[in-house]
């Protein structure tokens, strides 16, 4: 299972979890109201061990 992590505009975490799939990250972000901080960027861990962009967030 993919993980992912949501950060600031400063680019610290604000969020770690673990999804099925894209779909289901961006569906928790949008329902998430216990964040400390807004997101502003998604990214995942890829294949290698490296993080990855996985886009842009206005929430």
């Amino acid at each position: 299972m993919p993980r992912y992590r949501f950060l600031d505009g400063m680019g610290d975490v604000v969020a770690e979890e673990e999804f099925a799939d894209h779909a289901t990250a961006m569906t928790w972000l949008r329902e998430e109201d216990e964040l400390d901080e807004p997101v502003q960027r998604v990214e995942y861990l890829g294949p290698e061990g490296d993080w990855r962009w996985a886009g842009a967030f206005e929430g």
